[in-house]
């Protein structure tokens, strides 16, 4: 996904030919949790009474307390989120073609010879991922690009209800995409919001990507280059905003790599230039290269040091990668921004001091099942009250580290003045390091890899003699996609569904 701002094209242009008041609205009861219609002032304030009466889900609680048991003695820190927060992002073994040729890509040669996997296969991985996370848990509806996929082959009517079907079962949906088909067919998107209940897309651009039409790769220089198609993304969410009355949001996705590592500063500062931007793009993930699938590695691969220096100087702070530890501290590397929407100022959510951190992991340890995801009905803040209402003592103490942080000036006076008016909103800004296909393989003879696998929060669901297991990306990488790639291309039913047509 490239552009160029001094190409002499430009993206295609976006048109709406498609009336709103022609879509079809979702079926009754097909979407559940964050998705779905607008709800109703009656029903949008049940909703929140609801979630004010009862802010945790037992059935989560329950799952989260699993998998802190599994976790590794070492990571039970009280900053730890996986087995407090979340046992971790699942994803679908979806649709393995893409139209872009990236030099980048951990997907195995042959993905975009393989069918499309049925409607009830898809439904089937989604129930059993909602098995493992349980109710509220993220869902990446990925696999190769999914949206180009279903569009090319004539099937946009399944991912629809894939993703209306994530919701019914008590999953948040996230669509992660090049964005090229998208950008183009506009209308589409509004079909995924409108009747699907889509409400958040992961568009990956970066200079490592081939394919966006009018941007060849190897016209882009930097990284600078592709604000155009950043800009064009975040006009498009407030196109979809403004026709559907729902809030989509954004997250970005960009591949490091030694070519692109001094643009990552550039990226970061991009973002935080105008508050408006975060307020749609509301997490920006940066992932060091991994010499795994396709990937012509750099000579000089970068490190996530490298990553997270650029990261500090694009915010203008030394963040603490440590603050939140999701899994392995070698896995990912997180840090939560709060922006004022009235001056564009910026301020750590989570403390900076390593003092704090007791405080934080007996947060975590009470209200971590808590879900603050967006929904159409404004839930969380009554969620967050309900159960600070149950647990007064913590909520004082909480109260009271705010005070001290506010009186000390780590948290600007402008920014609490803009946070009383509803006027802030959190932006996730970090790392996903992704593992060589040679280290995975050691794993057997590697603690450190082992243990990074055993405390992975980015698994997808895979049937294996029958049963079902959460299986971590970086072993799909090493050899699990080229696995399941295998028995689709020996179902010969798959083939009788409309596949992408091949090139002449």
């Amino acid at each position: 996904m490239h552009v160029n701002a001094s190409s002499t094209h430009a993206l295609p242009s976006t048109s709406y030919s498609t009336p709103l008041s022609s879509l079809r609205p979702p079926q009754e009861g097909g979407v559940a949790r964050s998705g779905g219609v607008c709800p109703g002032p009656a029903n949008r304030w049940s909703r929140r009474w609801q979630a004010f009466r009862q802010p945790l889900d037992a059935e989560k609680k329950s799952c989260l307390d699993r998998r802190w048991t599994e976790l590794p003695a070492e990571l039970k820190t009280p900053n730890q989120i996986s087995g407090r927060h979340l046992t971790h992002c699942a994803f679908t073994l979806g649709a393995s073609y893409c139209s872009f040729h990236c030099t980048h890509c951990y997907l195995p040669k042959n993905a975009n010879e393989v069918p499309i996997p049925s409607l009830e296969e898809m439904k089937e991985q989604i129930r059993a991922n909602r098995q493992f996370q349980g109710p509220g848990g993220g869902l990446q509806i990925t696999g190769g690009d999914v949206a180009d996929a279903y569009w090319r082959s004539g099937r946009a009517d399944e991912l629809i209800e894939v993703i209306r079907y994530a919701y019914h079962v008590g999953l948040v949906p996230m669509l992660f995409t090049h964005g090229q088909t998208l950008i183009e067919q506009p209308a589409f998107l509004e079909r995924l919001i409108t009747e699907g209940g889509l409400r958040q897309v992961a568009v990956h651009i970066d200079m490592t990507q081939a394919g966006r039409h009018g941007y060849p790769i190897n016209t882009i220089k930097s990284e600078a280059g592709l604000h155009p198609v950043r800009q064009a993304f975040t006009d498009l969410a407030l196109e979809m905003r403004r026709r559907t009355g729902v809030r989509l949001e954004f997250a970005h996705n960009c591949t490091v790599t030694r070519r692109n590592i001094d643009g990552v500063s550039e990226i970061v500062r991009w973002f935080l230039a105008d508050p408006q931007r975060t307020h749609i793009w509301r997490m920006l993930s940066f992932q060091p290269e991994a010499d795994t699938g396709r990937t012509l590695f750099s000579q000089q691969p970068i490190t996530p040091a490298d990553v997270w220096e650029q990261l500090c100087l694009g915010t203008g702070r030394r963040l603490r990668r440590e603050a939140s530890i999701f899994g392995h501290p070698d896995c990912n590397s997180w840090a939560s921004l709060l922006v004022s929407r009235d001056d564009g100022s910026i301020a750590p959510l989570l403390p900076e001091d390593p003092a704090c951190d007791a405080l934080m992991g007996r947060v975590f340890e009470k209200i971590g099942a808590l879900s603050l995801v967006t929904d159409d009905a404004g839930t969380p803040p009554f969620r967050l009250a309900g159960i600070l209402l149950q647990n007064p003592g913590l909520a004082l103490r909480v109260a009271a580290h705010l005070g001290g942080r506010i009186l000390r000036g780590a948290l600007p006076a402008g920014m609490v003045a803009a946070a009383l008016r509803g006027r802030v909103h959190t932006l996730g800004i970090g790392m996903h390091n992704f593992m060589d296909a040679a280290q995975v393989a050691d794993a057997p003879h590697n603690p450190t890899t082992q243990c990074r696998l055993d405390s992975c929060v980015f698994k997808g669901a895979v049937k294996r003699n029958g049963q079902w297991e959460a299986v971590p990306m970086c072993s799909m990488n090493q050899k699990t996609w080229s696995e399941i790639y295998g028995e689709r291309l020996r179902n010969p039913a798959l083939l009788t569904q409309p596949q992408v047509p091949r090139p002449a």
